[in-house]
């Protein structure tokens, strides 16, 4: 059975990896469309991630992160920003696989900190600093992005120009998704 290419880039990673800037600026880049799951959610719910865990507890946000995803994944031809946790349930990853590329994407804890700590929109997972809470998300989920990854970019830059850092990270996300689909043309039974 010949290999198909896929349809769709879909990025992963931890909070504050980058993944909307870098999946939009891709999207437009490609003239794709582009999906936040997180904010499809969020429109789709009526209530932000952090009202969801609130009201209800993060099991019921992980379900309803399941549910759209799917529904992202069915679409074709769209960069795919996945919430941090969509590693949690393999089936996530599994309909994911399916017409997409899976980008790992992560950094500096630093910098990512950083990020998370301007976005007070989202709920903290543990009740820690910012630094302390994604090394331990780290920690706890780093086997679980490698194995969901087809690529994977560490981004150890970062400098004063974000749109010149979001083209450069947007061209290398390309560069390893042309290099994986490249290499299954090649070898049709790898990965």
């Amino acid at each position: 059975m010949p290999y198909i290419p896929p349809k769709n880039i879909v990025l992963i990673g931890m909070r504050g990896s980058g993944k909307t800037s870098i999946g939009r600026t891709l999207a437009e880049f490609l003239d794709w469309k582009f999906i936040d799951v997180d904010k499809i959610l969020e429109q789709g719910e009526n209530l932000s991630v952090a009202e969801i865990v609130k009201k209800h507890d993060w099991e019921h946000f992980r379900d309803l992160d399941s549910k759209y995803t799917a529904q992202a994944a069915q679409e074709k031809n769209v960069v795919i920003s996945t919430g941090g946790g969509v590693v949690l349930r393999e089936k996530n990853i599994d309909i994911l696989k399916k017409n997409g590329v899976i980008v790992l994407i992560h950094g500096h804890i630093e910098h990512l900190a950083k990020r998370v700590a301007k976005n007070n929109k989202r709920p903290s997972l543990a009740g820690k600093s910012p630094v302390e809470e994604l090394e331990e998300v780290w920690q706890t989920r780093k086997e679980l992005y490698k194995k969901a990854a087809d690529a994977e970019l560490f981004f150890d830059f970062e400098t004063k120009n974000k749109k010149t850092d979001l083209l450069r990270k947007s061209k290398m996300v390309l560069k390893a998704v042309n290099n994986f689909v490249n290499s299954k043309f090649q070898n049709p039974k790898s990965k």
